[in-house]
């Protein structure tokens, strides 16, 4: 039996001509924090709704605690995550506290004492109606909705426009679920540095499509460029990521000749890259995973301009 909480295979969805998802397949093992890294624009929201049924996919397999789904996460499988983003509609006349109230009644399983705690960690204006909430008060009240019913898998979409206390305030909160209730965490964002050495596992998506999924651990340890100062003028290799050899690589070129950024360097495939290029000339650099996140994700059009 699969320890995976999140199961995503080879989703695609669209709106009109636009393929916003072009099958995309990552998983995340329970107890995992899990970084969900694109630029803007890469389908992170796109694939965080449809996971959790808000719209309907296309095509692929959705597998959310077990629950293999078909459109929509059944009545009690909802019931054991929960769903955090800025575009997510609450009761705007209410107050907070009318608002904490109305949905505890939902869960079984809400804990007034991890409210209570929760309160006076996020600093809820409980007497504040919604509508008059900033951004950032705005999300940390879906936090708290729904950490207090303690999930076992919290989804997260790139909260966006919120000041350093508030965002360390977050970050301390999802950490502090994470080894205090075993709460799976899967957090979208396009800014890989904000969650290095908190994430444990990552999938690096552009354009609709998996670029790199995985471990955190293992990525960084495999993340590479490699210069290749002799290749001949035209080697066979496209601009853009592709998956070659078991691992994820994308050629570039500069002034100084032919490079290849790979996620899953290995020795044995050094020598196969060195006959793709047309080379054995050529020197390894380490790469962080925000240089990889950048060397990967940078418009196709960057590389080509400077060949």
């Amino acid at each position: 039996m699969s320890d995976d909480v999140l199961i995503v295979e080879g989703l695609e969805k669209r709106f009109g001509r636009v393929e916003a998802l072009r099958g995309l397949s990552f998983t995340v093992p329970r107890g995992a924090f899990c970084g969900l890294f694109g630029r803007n624009g890469a389908g992170k929201t796109t694939a965080l709704n449809a996971v959790t049924g808000l719209v309907p996919r296309d095509a692929g397999r959705v597998v959310v605690l077990g629950d293999d789904i078909r459109y929509e996460p059944r009545a009690e499988t909802k019931a054991r995550f929960a769903y955090v983003a800025g575009h997510l509609r609450l009761f705007h006349w209410m107050t907070c506290r009318e608002h904490i109230d109305f949905v505890a009644k939902f869960y079984p399983t809400w804990d007034k004492a991890r409210e209570q705690e929760l309160l006076e960690m996020l600093h809820i204006p409980l007497k504040q109606r919604v509508k008059t909430l900033s951004t950032g008060q705005y999300i940390q009240l879906q936090l708290l909705m729904a950490l207090a019913h303690r999930p076992e898998l919290l989804l997260i979409d790139e909260p966006g426009n919120l000041d350093a206390v508030v965002r360390q305030r977050l970050m301390e909160t999802m950490i502090a679920a994470i080894a205090e209730e075993e709460t799976t965490i899967v957090m979208a964002s396009h800014i890989i540095s904000e969650l290095d050495g908190v994430c444990d596992h990552l999938c690096i998506m552009d354009q609709g499509q998996t670029l790199v999924s995985g471990p955190v651990e293992t990525t960084a340890a495999s993340a590479r460029r490699v210069r290749y100062r002799d290749a001949p003028p035209s080697p066979a290799c496209e601009w853009k990521p592709e998956q070659w050899q078991g691992a994820t690589v994308r050629f570039g070129r500069d002034r100084d000749g032919v490079w290849a950024v790979v996620a899953g360097y290995t020795p044995a495939r050094a020598a196969l890259l060195d006959e793709y290029v047309g080379t054995s000339s050529y020197e390894i650099e380490p790469l962080s995973l925000q240089d990889l996140f950048v060397a990967l994700t940078e418009d196709q059009q960057a590389g080509e301009a400077t060949s």
